[in-house]
């Protein structure tokens, strides 16, 4: 399909990111900043290490760093649930004096480390998942939003009736969070259907097929599910093989991209790793000098595709 192709290109890049510590060399910075040190730093921190859209994300922030003459220098915890060795990672950066930070927060709330790094004069901001603090500028897509536009779609195909799940990740990470909210106010507000079970904690992790054996023998009329996670709602569409449960998720990964072809994913909300991660180091390249400045937000498209294309 001609719109898969074009997607493809979204995880294209993965292949060339080394997983781990991946540090990127760039051009010298203004005379001020070269009283410091050389070049400007960017101290960046994944959830994980361990899957193609974190590999797109780290390859678009690489291909940003070249372009712009700034370095990168990428950390990843082992899972995404490991919100303890991130924090470690975290300090670990600020304490070597990078000039900015980029951190994608396992847990959005624990803001402990801003006031060490406002000490060193390091910016913070966060990419694909906000991170609970005023004065902390967002890349990513709009996550409500998009948990909103899939509700709508299932709303269209369940005739605005029928019971639905949601299989959320870990809520205290607002990517997922709001996912959650978007789709439970859109059905709440503009449909009659009803929300049977919310399954949360599931980070980019495949649920196992006793979990899901149990939620649809408890929920044996449950025709839709929402899984805020891509690799999460893959494991559902196995285990349910050729049951006509809808399944309706968020990412861009290969494998999500080419289930949505052959009908197996009813319907994605793509984000490109690739874009968010090129556009972070992007936006704290080009705001290295606003000091004082007050940054606002970057919001990113996510396209909404089907087995037919993207709806407009």
């Amino acid at each position: 399909m001609a719109w898969l192709g074009r997607k493809v290109k979204i995880m294209g890049f993965a292949a060339a990111i080394t997983l781990g510590i991946c540090v990127i060399s760039g051009c010298a910075r203004n005379e001020k900043q070269n009283t410091r040190k050389e070049p400007y730093i960017i101290g960046v921190v994944t959830k994980s290490r361990d899957s193609e859209y974190w590999m797109s994300v780290c390859s678009g922030m690489e291909k940003a760093a070249r372009d712009y003459g700034v370095s990168v220098r990428i950390v990843s915890p082992d899972s995404e649930s490991n919100d303890k060795m991130q924090k470690k990672m975290i300090h670990d950066l600020i304490q070597q004096e990078v000039d900015a930070l980029a951190i994608s927060p396992i847990a959005s709330e624990d803001t402990s480390y801003l006031g060490e790094a406002a000490g060193k004069e390091i910016r913070i901001v966060a990419y694909d998942t906000k991170l609970l603090a005023d004065g902390i500028p967002y890349i990513g897509i709009d996550n409500r939003k998009a948990g909103e536009e899939l509700a709508a779609c299932m709303a269209d195909k369940l005739g605005n009736r029928g019971k639905v799940g949601i299989v959320t990740g870990d809520l205290r990470q607002t990517a997922h969070s709001e996912r959650m909210e978007g789709i439970l106010s859109y059905i709440e507000e503009n449909t009659d259907m009803e929300v049977a079970f919310i399954e949360s904690g599931y980070a980019n992790l495949l649920i196992s097929d006793v979990e899901i054996s149990r939620i649809f023998s408890e929920y044996p009329d449950v025709e839709g599910i929402f899984a805020t996670s891509g690799v999460t709602a893959l494991g559902i569409r196995q285990y349910l093989k050729e049951s006509p449960v809808l399944v309706m998720t968020v990412d861009a990964q290969q494998d999500a991209l080419t289930a949505v072809e052959n009908g197996e994913i009813a319907v994605l909300a793509a984000q490109s790793g690739y874009d968010i991660g090129y556009e972070t180091v992007r936006f704290i390249a080009e705001n290295k000098e606003n000091d004082e400045a007050v940054l606002e937000d970057r919001i990113l498209e996510a396209d909404i595709l089907t087995e037919d294309g993207p709806l407009p």
